[in-house]
């Protein structure tokens, strides 16, 4: 995946010198990772996951991106495509037309988690737009998923902006799940 550029933004490949901004603006403060990962207090699985997308192969298409401010070079945040197995009855649920199935079906997430500091100032939005382009126009996927806890009122209107639609996960009662087609 190619460095995609915004107004305001550099979305690209992590770096191993990113490692302080990443700890600092998403998993030192609960506020955030509790919205988006259960791993915040503990900092050796953080730096083994983050080691991990920095050292990602070159060409995967599902990679983690830094979320770098232009103005700075600081980076604020982490974007990212994941395929992920999920309950065919939590797709249904935003997406009808998926046939009920005792297995899984695989999809892909768009995900993200930005430094409290940076909410509020369209760059969650910004960083989006061009995954799902990405996503759809490039590696050509039929949909993209998400999801978010009920009580994260911010992502679930973020994935609302973005044109995903949103429904209760049938299958857990603290999350939404969302869905966006591509009609690109």
């Amino acid at each position: 995946m190619q460095i995609m550029e915004t107004p305001r933004l550099l979305l690209r490949e992590f770096r191993e010198e990113d490692y302080d901004d990443i700890l600092a603006n998403v998993y030192a403060d609960r506020e955030v990772w509790g919205m988006y990962s259960g791993i915040g207090d503990k900092p050796e699985e953080i730096r083994r996951r983050f080691l991990n997308r920095v050292y990602q192969p070159g060409n995967a298409e599902f990679g983690f991106r830094a979320v770098e401010l232009k103005t700075t070079g600081r980076v604020i945040a982490q974007v990212h495509l994941e395929p992920h197995v999920l309950p065919t009855d939590a797709v249904a649920a935003v997406v009808p037309e998926v046939p009920p199935s005792p297995y899984g079906i695989i999809e892909v997430e768009l995900a993200f988690a930005f430094g409290k500091q940076y909410w509020g100032q369209g760059y969650a939005h910004e960083a989006c737009l061009p995954m799902i382009e990405y996503a759809f126009k490039e590696l050509k996927l039929p949909r993209l998923v998400g999801g978010a806890l009920v009580k994260n009122v911010r992502s679930q209107k973020l994935h609302q902006r973005l044109g995903y639609t949103l429904a209760p996960d049938p299958t857990d009662p603290d999350f939404v799940i969302a869905a966006l087609i591509n009609n690109l």
